[in-house]
């Protein structure tokens, strides 16, 4: 179990959260002085994560007070510590959000239907775009469109057109900076959204935020959407968030869902998933990726 104390509470239990891939999550459940219990979250970085930032733990608490300032749903931080005196290596407590992410069409009745799901997973991308926060708020956050990432394995993916992705990002990268930059959330996906009572009730794991065009977590959300819900699904929501930001200028989206779809290579066979599941999104990886270099050839054509 994991041990913290603090001088008003105690910890009485803790247990794994699922879901946490670049760091170690657990759920603490708290005793008061007068006996009453609650829920917080631990979250312990990985090597992932501290070779980005070594000061992650810092780093997330710093934004997620910005954030809850500007009154967006995302967790209370607590605490942040990297002196490793508690636990070895960085950590952050922070508030537990009572909700349940929605990745498979079967629940999408937990939000009332899709429609209502994609509206609502557009308002908060839509609300996190428009905080205001300029560049002088978040000095800690990592720019954007800086670099392309790495590759994740010595060869290239060819089951996700790694080299084809690549090479089209190599003419083109970085777009052109036509966009008033804002915080992202860098890792916008269905299961970083809580539901409870068909709403959304939090928006978790900000390790990967960072400053920079709003195109590159609209590309993220339209990767994973198309993935798990279809392509029509991440149209919908690509067209509900532009109604909601309609200064967004969209000329440069197919570079950004290149980038997006560059961020699982190397990493599919890693993630438990069926040999069906795998199939599944590789053929609709590769739907995504076509349509995208098709828009840059149109583009081209066109200039």
């Amino acid at each position: 179990m994991v041990q913290l104390s603090c001088a008003d509470w105690r910890a009485v239990r803790a247990w794994p959260l699922p879901g946490g891939a670049s760091a170690q999550v657990h759920a603490v459940e708290i005793e008061h002085p007068d006996g009453s219990r609650g829920r917080l979250v631990l979250r312990q970085y990985g090597a992932a994560n501290l070779s980005a930032d070594s000061h992650a733990a810092i780093t997330e608490y710093r934004l997620l007070k910005l954030l809850r300032q500007a009154r967006l749903p995302v967790p209370r931080p607590w605490h942040a510590d990297e002196s490793g005196a508690i636990l070895p290596g960085p950590w952050l407590l922070i508030g537990y959000i009572d909700g349940e992410a929605i990745t498979d069409p079967a629940d999408l009745a937990t939000a009332g239907g899709l429609t209502p799901f994609l509206g609502s997973l557009a308002q908060a991308l839509a609300a996190l775009h428009e905080t205001g926060l300029r560049r002088a708020d978040v000095p800690f956050l990592a720019d954007a469109a800086v670099a392309l990432p790495a590759a994740n394995s010595p060869a290239p993916d060819e089951a996700l057109s790694e080299t084809v992705i690549r090479a089209a990002l190599a003419r083109a990268w970085p777009p052109p900076a036509v966009n008033q930059p804002v915080v992202l959330h860098g890792d916008y996906w269905p299961g970083n959204v809580l539901w409870r009572d068909g709403r959304v009730a939090g928006i978790v794991d900000w390790e990967d935020a960072m400053f920079g065009d709003p195109l590159a977590d609209l590309g993220v959300a339209r990767l994973e959407l198309s993935w798990f819900f279809g392509p029509a699904a991440a149209r919908d929501f690509t067209g509900r968030y532009l109604a909601l930001c309609p200064a967004v200028d969209v000329g440069a989206l197919a570079l950004w869902d290149l980038r997006a779809a560059l961020r699982p290579a190397g990493k599919l066979a890693g993630w438990g998933l069926s040999a069906a599941q795998q199939a599944r999104m590789i053929a609709a990886h590769r739907q995504f990726v076509s349509e995208a270099l098709g828009q840059l050839e149109d583009a081209r054509r066109r200039s």
